[in-house]
């Protein structure tokens, strides 16, 4: 146990900094958004905003959809990169600890750093823009928001992977394929017309988050 400690201390440490500006960049964005929102919506009227909203159906919040990528990569590039070029990730698999273990709690670990830094701002904001908002609108809102979400998710146990992999062909080859997954996550569609979708972005994020078992085996081993 007080090993699990002094990793989680030492994954805090590289990351406190870079989870603080993702943290005020998300909050930030979301702030601008909702100001933004409610300027209009008192400059122009609450009826007609919301008519030209139903109509139009338009992403008054499109800003926020890379800013989960941006936080995913200040996160998962502080965490990781360390490790890499300081060899420090090759100590920390020779603790008296399964490596499976060992790399599941820097995963978990960036993990709730990334819910925490995105989660919470999130429902705050749905809670603020209802109130201007129907549910019929809101709720769409949401809808579109959280593949964007899950991306920065998946973009993270992503970084994992591709930092632990010990070849650079293969990172290489890692980077195009995480590209074309990622691009599931950020595609242009409508106000809730992404909730179809949600099932199999679900998958394909719950699948990312296997990825760094395999290329943390090969970095330890030495593969070629």
């Amino acid at each position: 146990m007080t090993i699990l400690k002094h990793l989680i201390y030492k994954e805090w440490v590289k990351t406190r900094w870079f989870a603080s500006i993702a943290l005020l960049l998300n909050l930030g964005v979301l702030v601008y958004i909702f100001m933004s929102l409610r300027s209009s919506f008192l400059s122009a009227g609450g009826v007609t905003y919301l008519s030209a909203l139903l109509t139009y159906k338009t992403q008054f919040f499109s800003i926020y959809r890379y800013i989960p990528l941006g936080i995913a990569l200040l996160v998962g590039i502080s965490q990781f990169a360390p490790e890499i070029t300081d060899k420090r990730i090759k100590l920390a698999l020779h603790l008296p600890l399964h490596n499976l273990r060992i790399i599941y709690t820097m995963v978990v670990y960036g993990f709730v750093l990334l819910a925490l830094c995105m989660i919470p701002g999130i429902l705050i904001f749905t809670g603020l823009i209802s109130i201007y908002l129907p549910a019929e609108i809101t709720l769409p809102v949401l809808q579109t928001m959280l593949p964007w979400l899950l991306g920065g998710f998946c973009a993270y146990f992503l970084i994992a992977m591709i930092a632990m992999e010990p070849v650079w062909k293969f990172r290489f080859l890692y980077l195009l394929v995480s590209y074309k997954v990622l691009s599931l996550f950020f595609m242009h569609l409508p106000i809730g017309n992404a909730v179809s979708l949600l099932p199999v972005l679900c998958l394909v994020t719950c699948l990312s988050s296997i990825a760094p078992v395999y290329t943390s085996y090969r970095f330890n081993k030495g593969q070629l």
